[in-house]
């Protein structure tokens, strides 16, 4: 059997080494390939096949994908130079990558047309969790190839939740990457009003991030806004698509969120004054300037701050 993973990016090269315990325990052969190939010098240290190549990966029993949008994951399947062309019926695909709910759909109904089987498969986590192999991954698609595929999962992750259909995992990541993306919201808009009006800002994080309004978001974001640390490897435009993705299923099922369309409001006015290559909770800034104030640690250097 052969297994081949594409895309050696911020989270799937982590991912890529845990599946490679594989071919080191003698259950599969094992291919990675990146178009960088800079990104593969450290597997090459490891002794770990690799390519430029992604026609070299077209023969795998399974071909993995951790790519950076919908856009690149059509060219690499559907393209008129993509794997379609020249895999044969009975091979699988599983995408880690986050795209559409819709545009895992379309992928996955071509794949299906020519004989190959494709699982959506988003995952959550850090960096470093891909290192760790305790990633949440999210999986839609066949339950039967769902089953055979766990196994090579767990390598990568710890939480491995098969969701339903085809699509299911991509929704269920843009609803969890629509509400914290709404929680990041509130707190960016509500923190400056406090400072605003002469509370201190150290201690209005704190309670943000130990009473009944924390959230994974403030207890993450907040201290980063305390240092003026706004540098992330997922920014804030990458995070407005994942909802612009969301608000495609809300109009093609006529479903009215109120909330959430608040919520792209609030990142379009970031993104309208050029924070969107920061990370999203660099919004604050937006609402900092408009009130005249900063929420920062109390003699934090100048040095510091992300301008």
């Amino acid at each position: 059997m052969k297994v081949s993973f594409i895309g050696l990016g911020v989270m799937g090269t982590g991912m890529a080494f845990n599946l490679a315990k594989g071919e080191k325990e003698g259950e599969y052969d094992y291919l990675v390939c990146d178009a960088n190939p800079n990104a593969l010098e450290q597997f090459k240290a490891q002794e770990i096949k690799t390519t430029t190549n992604v026609m070299d990966t077209a023969d795998s029993d399974y071909v993995f994908l951790c790519l950076p949008d919908l856009e690149i994951v059509k060219s690499v399947v559907l393209g008129e130079n993509g794997l379609l062309k020249y895999m044969e019926p009975g091979q699988k695909i599983v995408d880690f990558s986050t795209i559409s709910y819709l545009g895992a759909i379309e992928i996955a109904e071509t794949c299906k047309e020519n004989g190959i089987e494709y699982m959506d498969c988003p995952i959550s986590g850090h960096p470093r969790t891909t290192v760790d192999g305790t990633l949440s991954i999210m999986c839609g698609g066949n339950e039967e190839l769902f089953n055979k595929i766990k196994p090579m999962l767990d390598r990568m992750g710890k939480q491995i939740l098969y969701m339903g259909e085809i699509g299911a995992g991509q929704l269920t990541k843009m609803i969890n990457n629509c509400v914290l993306n709404i929680c990041c919201a509130s707190f960016s808009e509500l923190l400056p009003v406090g400072v605003k009006l002469g509370l201190d800002p150290e201690k209005l994080g704190d309670v943000l991030m130990t009473a009944t309004g924390s959230s994974f978001a403030s207890k993450t974001l907040i201290p980063k806004i305390l240092e003026g640390n706004f540098e992330h490897s997922f920014s804030l435009e990458r995070a407005y698509k994942d909802m612009e993705s969301m608000n495609e299923v809300l109009m093609k099922y006529q479903i009215p969120l109120p909330t959430l369309s608040g919520t792209m409001q609030t990142y379009q006015l970031a993104l309208q004054n050029g924070h969107g290559d920061y990370y999203k909770h660099a919004m604050i800034r937006y609402f900092e300037d408009m009130l005249g104030v900063e929420v920062r640690k109390k003699n934090i250097e100048e040095a510091q701050l992300v301008k």
